[in-house]
C-alpha cells in the first residue's frame, strides 16, 4: 500500500437493545446523533463528519481496549448508565487499575482524560470553524461578509478551496 492511501474496512455493529440497556441507549444516541448532523451542509461535508465520527469512537474503543480489555468491557457496559458522569466513571476505574497492575495504568488513564479536555475546545473551534466555512461559501457573492462574533480571522477562500479542489479530484479518479 502507497503512503497516504486511504484503506476501507467495513464493520458491524450489532445491538440488542431488548436485551441491553447499553446497547438501547447507544442506538438512541447514535440516532439523535445522525438526525442532528447539519441538514444545509453539502453531502460531501456530512459524509465526511459521519467517517470521521465512525473513526474516532472505533479506534479510541480499540485503543482501551488493548490497554484493558476488562476496563473497555465496563466502560462499554456503562453507556447503559445514563446519568453516569465521566467523574464517577473514572472513580470506578482507578480501582480496577490499581488493583490490577501499575500506577503506570494509572497515568495512563489520567493523560487520556487531560487529552479529551484539551480535546474538546478544539473540536468547537473546528465546528465553529466549519460553520463559518459554510457561511463565507454561501455568501462569496455578496460585499463584505460580517466578521464571526467570536473574533476569527477571515482566511482567503482560496486557501481553503485547495484541499477541497484535490479533494474532489481524487473522488474523480474513483478511489473512493
Amino acid at each position: 500500500m502507497r503512503k497516504g492511501q486511504i484503506r476501507r474496512v467495513n464493520l458491524s455493529l450489532h445491538l440488542t437493545p431488548d436485551q441491553s440497556r447499553a446497547d438501547l441507549r447507544a442506538m438512541q444516541q447514535l440516532q439523535a446523533w445522525h438526525q442532528s448532523m447539519d441538514k444545509a451542509a453539502s453531502i460531501d461535508d456530512t459524509n465526511m463528519e459521519i467517517r470521521t465520527f465512525h473513526r474516532n469512537v472505533y479506534l479510541a474503543g480499540l485503543q482501551l481496549h488493548l490497554m484493558d480489555p476488562a476496563v473497555c468491557r465496563h466502560v462499554a457496559e456503562s453507556l447503559g448508565r445514563e446519568e453516569l458522569t465521566l467523574a464517577e466513571l473514572l472513580g470506578e476505574l482507578m480501582p480496577q487499575t490499581v488493583d490490577d497492575s501499575s500506577n503506570e495504568q494509572m497515568a495512563q488513564l489520567q493523560k487520556i482524560h487531560a487529552e479529551i479536555a484539551a480535546l474538546k475546545p478544539l473540536m468547537e473551534q473546528q465546528k465553529l470553524a466549519l460553520q463559518q466555512l459554510r457561511l463565507a461559501g454561501k455568501t462569496a457573492g455578496s460585499p463584505e461578509p460580517e466578521r464571526a462574533a467570536s473574533g476569527a480571522e477571515e482566511r482567503d477562500l482560496s486557501e481553503v478551496d485547495a484541499p477541497t479542489e484535490k479533494m474532489k479530484k481524487v473522488r474523480a479518479k474513483g478511489i473512493f
